[in-house]
């Protein structure tokens, strides 16, 4: 491109950042002060290495500006993340404006999670571009992709006389939450997904590429009692919009990725005098990391040490009185994964069965994919303390501490030759 080129380009980002940052002030939405900290330090640094480019008369100015208004939007989503995505904290205007951009098309693939931005980089997704219109409002399904394990279906809406309003819930500026959605379904040769809920059939929403987009995911495991899920399948997605009299309806068949699935069953647990953790089996695809795990108590819950447990505080009505009692429960099991190198996998969603006396505690649980196929897999177990009303107890810092149960730790040997078509 040449100089003037550059200047025009300069000028017509400028324009449009000014403008944006009219709306935001407009909208009273404010950058915390941590994340502007940080955004000014990337973007000092970033012109720190630009210094060291070759100077190229009338354009290196201009150049150093595109890129510093490429990494306003890199670097805002890389340190917001989910705050972009779930707020209306990207407002249309600037979305219309970041597409001009060069380079900045790719922050809406933050929308998906590690496995889905793996499957759009490999061409795994199924793009299928269908669509309906009702009311003057479009809905359409852009692209599907179902790996064995999960099912995940995005949605996008067009058109109507309220462009700005949400498709997947957000927050408005006032706390309260706004969106288009009044029921969203599946079915699956027929049958809807949530004609049978129950733990390991889950169906659960999460944000998209903007206010107008979102992501429907779907899993279910033999665990509940129902077969897997076929390698093809006739598909319905069925919406109820607000405003709207008719649903809309998007029919397509569905087929399995055609992707390699390593699949083990190490059945390995440790234990110490009161907990045994154990992990049964492992799923690993290039999309999604499915983990079936279990915990059993190995002692009556008032034998079980008190950073174990709690109080937990309960109201029951009884002949039109309230009562209100505590009960010693144990506190929130869970566990950590990581590979070899100390990279952990970030948790998607999960559907079990709760622990008691007589019985284990059963979780199967999806999370992101291994950037690489692991040597080695570790599982740490932790207890996530809570409050007696049931929130989350908080450490000085506002974070949700994890007390690792180091003795529950298991490390697993990751074969290179057990991989499923």
């Amino acid at each position: 491109m040449n100089p003037s080129g550059f200047e025009n380009q300069d000028q017509e980002l400028d324009e449009k950042l000014q403008l944006e940052r009219e709306n935001l002030e407009a909208e009273m939405v404010v950058i915390p002060d941590l994340v502007r900290q940080r955004l000014d330090a990337f973007y000092a640094q970033m012109e720190s290495d630009l210094e060291l480019l070759p100077n190229r008369p009338s354009s290196h100015l201009s150049v150093k500006r595109f890129f510093r208004g490429t990494a306003i939007t890199a670097a805002s989503a890389a340190l917001i993340g989910v705050m972009i995505i779930g707020s209306a904290f990207v407002s249309p205007t600037m979305a219309e404006s970041l597409k001009q951009v060069p380079l900045v098309d790719s922050v809406f693939k933050l929308a998906g999670d590690l496995g889905l931005q793996t499957a759009d980089q490999k061409g795994l997704a199924t793009s299928v571009n269908l669509s309906v219109t009702h009311s003057g409002i479009t809905l359409k399904v852009p692209q599907i992709i179902f790996d064995g394990t999960r099912l995940v279906v995005a949605l996008e809406k067009s058109g109507g006389d309220s462009p700005h309003e949400p498709l997947y819930p957000t927050t408005n500026t006032q706390g309260q939450e706004e969106d288009m959605v009044e029921k969203i379904d599946l079915f699956i040769n027929g049958t809807s997904v949530n004609s049978n809920s129950s733990a390991f059939n889950l169906m659960y929403g999460r944000p998209g590429k903007d206010n107008n987009s979102m992501l429907i995911a779907y899993m279910r495991d033999p665990a509940s009692g129902k077969s897997a899920l076929p390698d093809q399948f006739e598909l319905e997605v069925y919406a109820k919009l607000k405003g709207v009299p008719e649903p809309f309806r998007i029919q397509t068949t569905v087929h399995k990725t055609k992707i390699n699935n390593k699949i083990l069953q190490p059945q390995m647990s440790k234990s110490n005098p009161y907990l045994a953790f154990t992990v049964e089996k492992l799923e690993i695809t290039p999309i999604t990391t499915k983990i079936t795990t279990s915990f059993k108590m190995l002692t009556d819950i008032a034998h079980m040490p008190d950073e174990y447990t709690v109080e937990r505080e309960y109201n029951n009505m009884k002949n039109g009185h309230t009562i209100q009692y505590t009960k010693r429960e144990l506190d929130i099991l869970d566990y950590a994964v990581f590979d070899e190198q100390g990279r952990e996998l970030q948790l998607l969603s999960g559907s079990g069965v709760p622990h008691t006396q007589e019985r284990d505690s059963k979780m199967i649980t999806l999370f992101t994919p291994f950037v690489d196929t692991p040597q080695k897999i570790i599982f740490k177990p932790y207890i996530l303390p809570t409050q007696p009303g049931g929130s989350a107890l908080l450490d000085a810092n506002g974070n949700w501490p994890r007390h690792y149960m180091d003795e529950l730790e298991i490390t697993i040997d990751v074969p290179q030759n057990t991989n499923h078509p």
